[in-house]
Parts: structure tokens; sequence; C-alpha cells
């Protein structure tokens, strides 16, 4: 299998962020010296206001892209776990890409593309004693019955599985099925499922579920498995 991270995607988005951030900024302090002028020469208090208003209002769009791209991480460590185990199964027909990045498609934590199909992984990194129902989640607090969870890793990972559809398709992949996981990799979870919209797995069950759904069959040919491996990656 094929284990890849496309770092040099990620770079180019987090040094376009920064050179965008920095021209936002740099227009911020443009329109801030535009008001300071205005004011200064009692031209109109109130265009004064309106420059400086704009001026701060493009500083912080510009801060805030800044610091997006100095905090845009290289490496999905729990991505990377996932690959390592499923390296010691799949083979060379499999490209498994991990800690995904690009416009039109969002951020996915890993994708396996082989001969099945793409697969969209939405791994959770969090401990403790989960029950899945359907699309809804449960947790249970230590010595505690299960209440209502904030994780929503389903809904998210449906996204995914849309906003991937929708990007093969504008690339004329739309043949290739796009299926979903849930994986919690963290060591010290427990994980049940109730007809779980979306399969869900830890890593000592991942391939067995694997097995019973996504790698049941073959569905797409090898020229298809490289041109959406391409697509994604390239």
């Amino acid at each position: 299998m094929h284990n890849l991270n496309p770092t040099r995607i990620i770079a180019r988005r987090g040094r376009d962020s920064l050179i965008l951030g920095a021209l936002l900024l740099l227009a911020g302090l443009a329109a801030g010296g535009v008001g300071f002028l205005i004011s200064l020469l009692n031209i109109s208090s109130f265009l004064g206001l309106v420059a400086f208003l704009i001026a701060v209002a493009l500083g912080i769009v510009g801060i805030i892209f800044m610091i997006r791209a100095l905090t845009m991480r290289m490496e999905n460590e729990s991505a990377l776990q996932v690959g390592q185990i499923l390296e010691r199964e799949l083979d060379q027909r499999y490209s498994y890409i991990r800690n995904i990045s690009r416009r039109g498609l969002g951020y996915i934590d890993a994708l396996l593309i082989g001969p099945p199909g793409a697969l969209v992984f939405r791994i959770v990194e969090k401990p403790g004693v989960y029950l899945n129902e359907g699309s809804d989640w449960l947790e249970r607090p230590e010595g505690k019955p299960f209440v209502l969870s904030r994780l929503n890793a389903t809904r998210e990972c449906v996204n995914d599985v849309y906003a991937l559809r929708n990007f093969l398709q504008r690339r004329n992949l739309a043949m290739v099925p796009v299926y979903a996981i849930v994986v919690f990799s963290h060591p010290n979870v427990q994980v049940s499922a109730r007809q779980p919209v979306v399969p869900v797995a830890d890593l000592q069950t991942l391939l067995r579920v694997m097995r019973s759904d996504f790698l049941a069959e073959t569905r797409v040919d090898q020229a298809a498995v490289d041109a959406t491996v391409k697509a994604v990656y390239e």
C-alpha cells in the first residue's frame, strides 16, 4: 500500500494564506493611514471613522489568515497510525492519503483509494466509552449512565463523503463509489454501535469492519483508482 501525505499541497496553501494575510494587513494599515489623514485635515469625521473601521476589519481578517497559515498542521499522527495498520494487509493497488486539505474538498483525516472505491476516514482521538445509535453519539462518564455526547463524528464523516463525491464528479470520476468509516484511535476507548449510519471501529476491529463492508468486493478498475489518487494527491 502507498502511504502518502500531501505536504506539498498543504505547504502551498499555508504560503498562500500567509501572503493573503500579509496583503490584507497592509491594506488595513493603508486604510488606517487614509482615515488618519482625513481626520487630520478635518475633511469629514464620518469618512474618517469609516476608513478606521475598514482598517480594523482588514487587519483582523489578515491576522486570522496569517495565524491559520502558521498553525496549519503538516501531519495527522492518528491518521498515520491507522495507515501503519492498513499497510500490513493491503497491497500496492491501494493508496492511503492522510491529512488532506484541498480547495473544493476541505479537510479529510484520511482517504483510502483502491479497487473497492474510496473510503473516507473520520478519526477520533478521544478516550472514553461511546455508543453510536444511527447518526447520534452517546458517551458514558465514569460511573454514570450514557448521556448525549457532543461528538459529531458520523455527520462530519457524511459531510466529507458528499464533498468528495462532488469533488470527483467535477473531475469525471463519478463512477468511483465513496464509502465512510469512523475510527477511534485512542488505546483507552470502548465503542459500540446500534444500526450505525457509518461503520464504526477502533484500531483492533478496523480491518474486520472494513472486510465486511468496504473491502467486500471490487468495484472500479485500476485506471479509475490511479486517476482518483492523482486528482486528490497531486
